[in-house]
């Protein structure tokens, strides 16, 4: 098996399948951390056997376990997401420190999986993120703010009676003893085995039990993901838990879903037969939650709340297709607004708006210009943000073929700057991965057709650049 082409000298593996024989690679990076198997850029070597591949995007991947060397697994950096940055973190992580960057706070727009400001936080930065994606939020309320391990004070009656969970489920939360975790372990136990099993929306809408036998989850999976979450939601009123007791249990539901739901990369369609990860259990894992200062996570329009933000750091990761996300992750976000509705009037609303063959709720409003099929549109919306941003050094992770292009990139940063970009030190990284493909190598699920890609010159089949832009505004200039 080739290596990859940017520098990863250590080669580590996952066993997977029935059989435990199959191997899949992850690569180390430099800094030592282990860049898990769990996004396509991390399978760029370009020898990775379709079957494996196959068995990464279908969810089948148990989480490879180093000790402390690894401390980005567990929760899969939170989710099979388009854009996810994990095997980028320490180019990341290099790119601010070439600025100058040593720590203090980072403004993490496009906030996704949470990777990123997640990372950001363990190595001692306060994080201030949005993205208006819900299940998102969850995910960033989680990484950015949970102050530690839970008590669950006001139910020890319940999680009291039972054995905790065991330390696999516990991957790589902060503090790493299991001792400090044991009470959300109990509780995560309790939710799994003695929650009440209903016939929620979820059931109705997402498995075949429904009308119109959706095949997203399981019946047995989404009742029990249903239960789980009325459960959560009666506490949550009685005020027996807390809002960020309620955030940990959310994301550990939102993972666990993420775990068995039978889709091959995205939610914008099933897959027409059970894949081995949908027939699995739901199990509650622990989110990987760190240690670091208390940062701030929201749910806002980044184009409108960038102009409010102080930070030492911005880091951009926008969407680079006309994939609309909220047509994409909407089952996960449907999960989490049914925590988050108000009342049994919004969430009967919030039914009857699902419609069509793959459950859509109506996203129009969340729709981003960056993902416009107007070209100008998108590149509008890139330079207010960098017209309208007063934090002093940028980092942009943007995939080459997305929608803006290299040169204009080049123009809004000398713009942003204040010099001619071909006088920046080194302002681009170019760093290769395999193009992220969530309809089975080309055959969309439900509809039979596929998509198609242009191979550039010289490059091996799906391989694609990452670009890392880093570029810092010249001392003294203001916007």
């Amino acid at each position: 098996m080739s290596p990859p082409r940017r520098s990863a000298p250590h080669l580590l593996f996952h066993r997977c399948g029935a059989d435990d024989k199959a191997l899949v690679p992850c690569w180390r990076g430099e800094t030592g951390v282990s860049l898990q198997g769990y996004d396509a850029a991390v399978l760029s070597a370009g020898g990775v056997p379709r079957k494996e591949f196959d068995a990464f995007r279908s969810g089948r991947l148990e989480p490879f376990r180093s000790g402390a060397l690894d401390p980005l697994r567990g929760i899969r950096s939170a989710l099979r997401y388009l854009g996810n940055k994990t095997p980028l973190l320490g180019e990341i992580v290099e790119a601010a420190r070439d600025l100058g960057f040593e720590g203090g706070t980072v403004c993490d727009l496009f906030a996704g999986s949470g990777a990123v400001g997640r990372k950001f936080r363990q190595l001692g930065c306060r994080v201030l993120s949005t993205d208006l994606m819900h299940c998102s939020w969850v995910l960033q309320k989680v990484f950015l703010e949970c102050p530690g391990p839970p008590r669950f004070s006001a139910l020890e009656d319940l999680w009291g009676s039972v054995e905790p969970l065991g330390d696999e489920r516990l991957a790589a939360a902060e503090p790493a003893d299991p001792a400090a975790w044991e009470v959300l372990l109990r509780m995560l136990r309790w939710l799994e085995e003695e929650a009440p099993e209903s016939t929620g929306l979820l059931t109705r809408q997402y498995s075949p039990a429904g009308v119109e036998k959706r095949g997203y989850l399981t019946a047995e999976n989404a009742r029990r993901i249903d239960g789980i979450l009325e459960m959560v939601r009666k506490w949550r009123e009685e005020g027996t838990i807390t809002e960020g007791e309620s955030m940990l249990l959310l994301a550990s539901v939102i993972d666990a879903s993420d775990r068995v739901a039978n889709i091959s990369g995205t939610y914008g369609a099933y897959l027409k037969s059970w894949q081995p990860n949908a027939l699995q259990p739901l199990q509650l894992r622990v989110p990987d939650v760190v240690s670091g200062p208390i940062g701030e996570a929201n749910r806002k329009d980044a184009l409108e709340w960038i102009a409010g933000v102080e930070a030492d750091l911005l880091y951009i990761d926008p969407p680079y297709n006309q994939r609309q996300y909220p047509a994409n992750y909407h089952l996960l976000d449907v999960i989490v607004r049914l925590l988050e509705e108000p009342d049994l009037e919004a969430l009967e609303a919030l039914e009857r708006s699902i419609y069509g063959k793959t459950g859509l709720v109506p996203w129009q409003e969340q729709a981003s210009p960056l993902c416009s099929r107007r070209r100008n549109d998108c590149h509008d919306a890139f330079a207010t943000i960098l017209e309208a941003t007063t934090i002093p050094r940028v980092v942009i992770s943007y995939n080459e073929e997305g929608i803006i292009s290299r040169e204009e990139f080049e123009a809004m940063l000398s713009s942003y700057s204040g010099v001619d970009f071909t006088r920046l030190k080194n302002p681009l990284r170019e760093i290769s991965h395999r193009r992220f493909r969530s309809d089975a190598d080309g055959n969309i699920a439900r509809t039979g057709a596929g998509r198609s890609y242009r191979q550039l010159e010289g490059r091996q089949t799906d391989e694609v650049h990452e670009w890392l832009f880093a570029v810092s505004r010249q001392e003294g200039r203001v916007r």
